[in-house]
């Protein structure tokens, strides 16, 4: 025994190991959280002009233009967008030459995925396409959602458009078109 101190009591041990154990615990935090954390990179900046090829790769429905869908399988089409981007916020406009549609479209990057999906669509003037029986059909866009992957300048995926196949002369649908394509965006 120590002569010249009194026992410690089992509160004052405990108060000690406490106090040991709180400063050991605030040493490998700031050891391992003592840095700010990791930021992720910055998306790549799409803002600008682009020229796409869209070709497609299968579709249901079209009624009576189905035949003619069958005819434009794996024939690219060419389109021009213009994207404006806002952090990680992408909106493009999009004007696809066979058919006369300006289409514009609201989404999102992460990393080097780009998802987006129509907002709105006008100019449409497909609406005189011959069936095999000789009906007279056009076709309206309801929506239509892209998905893809940025490369440096290019742009690449899977677009999958959902329209209405219409009467040509009354705009009464008649059936719908839901197309699957590939493209391929170019910056200019």
């Amino acid at each position: 025994m120590n002569a010249g101190r009194a026992p410690e009591s089992i509160q004052n041990r405990w108060k000690r190991s406490l106090i040991i154990a709180c400063l050991g615990l605030r040493a490998l935090t700031a050891a391992g959280c003592g840095s700010a954390p990791p930021t992720m990179p910055s998306p790549p900046d799409l803002s600008g002009a682009w020229i796409g090829e869209q070709t497609l790769a299968s579709f249901s429905g079209g009624e009576c233009l189905a035949p003619v869908f069958e005819d434009l399988l794996g024939f690219p089409s060419q389109f021009r967008a213009n994207l404006t981007q806002s952090g990680t916020r992408v909106t493009a406009t999009l004007d696809i030459d066979h058919t006369g549609s300006v289409c514009t479209y609201a989404g999102t990057i992460q990393g080097n995925t780009l998802d987006l999906t129509t907002t709105s669509c006008t100019g449409t003037r497909v609406v005189a396409v011959t069936c095999p029986n000789g009906a007279v059909r056009g076709l309206v866009p309801v929506s239509e959602s892209i998905h893809a992957t940025i490369d440096g300048g290019n742009i690449t995926g899977n677009a999958t458009e959902n329209d209405n196949v219409v009467e040509s002369i009354t705009l009464s649908s008649v059936g719908t078109f839901i197309g699957n394509s590939s493209f391929t965006l170019l910056r200019q």
